[in-house]
């Protein structure tokens, strides 16, 4: 099972097509299940399910009297979770919107209630509550617990030696500096990498963000079904692809 964002669609979706490609004659079923909430795809010839939870957070958004309420401590859906072979888990995207993209209207930490809060510090303290719950509720001698490392967005051509450039419009092909991407890692990938450190069951995180950072060309941009510039996701085949082999090495190690 994935969980997260369209972020997790993404590499949902790279998944299946790449064992479809290579059972193609496998019996496939598709349902949406837990109201919903969770897409599934069975290859039934091998009795495996493919699951998708759709969360942004992680952690829970109530609709309260005061308005919707992001709850930094709670995380009541890890039941719908913790049971499966797999769980690959992903957020940050949604971490940083303000105004209407904002799915939420107050902050719940510790039953402090607030308009805002710093939202690094708000990241760090769910994925510290998601973290806490794999330590409480997961049994890792038959679950395998992955985080999905952080992935870059190419809005911002200073990223790459490129001023002026705004996104991934006609990019055609990698960075190919001979060092480091230049900015390095993004402030939530350290996040994540601490707080995966201090777990004490074994997870682990399927680390991305670099090598998805030289990719500036692997973008939907313009050729997607909203019709804007899209810089965010990936292109399927594409990189995803890349993230999937790195997923099955990860599983047989």
């Amino acid at each position: 099972m994935f969980i997260g964002d369209s972020l997790s669609l993404n590499i949902w979706q790279s998944l299946i097509c790449m064992l479809h490609a290579a059972v193609p004659n496998s019996r496939i079923i598709k349902q949406e299940l837990n109201s919903n909430t969770i897409s599934a795809v069975t290859f039934q010839d091998y009795k495996i399910s493919v699951m998708l939870f759709h969360s942004l957070y992680l952690v829970d958004v109530d609709e309260e009297r005061i308005g919707r309420v992001l709850k930094l401590n709670s995380m009541r859906n890890g039941d719908h979770w913790k049971n499966n072979d797999v769980l690959v888990f992903n957020t940050w995207l949604w971490w940083y919107r303000r105004g209407l993209k904002q799915q939420w209207d107050y902050v719940n930490d510790e039953g402090r209630i607030t308009k805002d809060i710093d939202r690094m510090t708000a990241f760090r303290t769910a994925l510290t509550t998601w973290a806490k719950w794999v330590d409480s509720d997961v049994d890792t001698n038959r679950t395998k617990v992955i985080f999905q490392g952080i992935s870059p967005s190419h809005y911002n051509g200073t990223e790459w030696n490129e001023p002026g450039v705004r996104n991934c419009f006609k990019e055609m092909e990698p960075f190919n500096g001979s060092s480091a991407y230049p900015v390095g890692l993004p402030e939530a990938a350290y996040v994540v990498k601490d707080v995966i450190r201090n777990i004490k069951k074994p997870v682990h995180l399927l680390d991305i963000t670099a090598l998805s950072q030289l990719r500036k060309d692997a973008h939907p941009s313009s050729y997607n079904a909203f019709k804007g510039m899209d810089c965010t996701h990936w292109c399927v085949a594409g990189l995803t692809d890349t993230w999937n082999q790195l997923l099955y090495a990860a599983l047989l190690s």
